[in-house]
């Protein structure tokens, strides 16, 4: 029965059995194993946290206190506008703020003492309510003063630009002397310690990529070592014009060498559902005319011989390629030595 089914149809030089010895072979019996699709794509490493930072106000740049390539830490002072207008009007609203303080100071001492004088009858009613009412236009008049000055100091204090979070000027992209508006980047900061890793994925794969998929990721920067990534996030806008979607995904070692804009290989294992017949791709033989064939140990001889198969492969992982149809599980596929093989040749198995 084994014997039909090794019959192919090839057309094969078939040596006079007598002459023919037994042929070396290594083989390989081929795995049942869980349908698993292997994808190779590439992705680009980019910071989590990066910001073109502004000024909150216009004015002219007296200082640029960073320049590229300088780590700051959140709350560093990178550049310095002149503030000298703004520290003139602070005084100004300081003083604002004394004036309104001794006037409410006053009103409460008029109105401390007409309430004295109205127990004696020295007083009319009406006067000590007119000095209640003045008591009460000048607290006013002392927190409208306050708030003028609360006012000055923050916009004095926005004359310091300073880190949003902690990074690395990646540009200076101003001088000393330049008017600035608050539209306009003075420098560009970036946060190195967390990266992501995006990567453009075929939208046939969007189904199938959940976050347990298994991920692997090469750094070119950094050869012969291999990475340990996991998916972050699956942005659901696809390109219209590539027909891809951007696959965010997170390593999850943090002490790697590596820095925004370096470029990674990544390999991702997606589960397909079922399970699948996998050889070694070093028994599969090609043909000019897109014949696929692997050679099979027929051990039901003596001695074992050689034949044969024409198979499907539906596509290779790898150094494995996963078989469609055409071969079975039990039958031992030859992976060295099937170069020179003709069919029915003996054959003896070597480690």
């Amino acid at each position: 029965m084994l014997n039909r089914l090794f019959a192919t149809g090839l057309l094969v030089l078939v040596l006079p059995v007598a002459a023919q010895q037994p042929a070396p072979v290594a083989i390989a019996l081929p795995e049942q194993a869980a349908g698993m699709q292997r994808v190779e794509l590439t992705g680009s490493f980019t910071a989590r946290r990066a910001a073109q930072v502004s000024p909150r106000l216009s004015g002219l740049i007296a200082e640029v206190a960073v320049d590229a390539g300088d780590a700051v830490e959140a709350g560093d002072v990178l550049v310095l506008l002149d503030d000298e207008l703004a520290r003139l009007a602070l005084a100004q609203a300081e003083a604002s703020v004394e004036q309104a303080c001794a006037a409410r100071d006053e009103a409460a001492r008029l109105r401390d003492e007409g309430q004295r004088l109205i127990r004696d009858r020295f007083l009319p009613e009406t006067e000590l309510r007119a000095r209640e009412s003045a008591l009460q236009v000048a607290e006013a008049s002392l927190r409208v003063a306050e708030a003028e000055r609360d006012t000055v100091t923050e916009r004095l204090e926005r004359h310091a630009i300073t880190a949003p979070f902690a990074g690395v000027i990646a540009r200076r992209l101003t001088e000393a002397g330049e008017w600035v508006e608050t539209a306009t980047a003075v420098v560009e900061l970036v946060a190195v310690d967390a990266l992501w890793l995006d990567v453009q994925v075929p939208q046939r794969l969007w189904p199938r990529l959940r976050a347990g998929a298994g991920v692997t990721v090469t750094v070119d920067a950094l050869p012969g070592q291999t990475l340990p990534a996991r998916i972050h996030a699956r942005v659901p806008v696809s390109d219209p014009n590539a027909r891809t979607f951007l696959l965010r995904l997170a390593l999850d070692s943090e002490d790697a060498d590596i820095t925004s804009g370096m470029s990674a290989r990544v390999r991702l294992e997606i589960a397909v559902g079922e399970t699948q017949l996998m050889i070694p791709r070093d028994a599969v033989i090609r043909y000019p005319d897109g014949t696929t064939t692997v050679w099979v140990v027929d051990r039901e001889t003596s001695p074992a011989r050689a034949r044969q198969v024409e198979i499907v492969v539906a596509r290779t992982e790898g150094d494995e390629a996963v078989v469609a149809a055409g071969l079975e599980a039990g039958w031992p596929v030859v992976v060295r030595g099937n170069e020179v093989l003709v069919a029915d040749q003996p054959v003896q198995v070597v480690e």
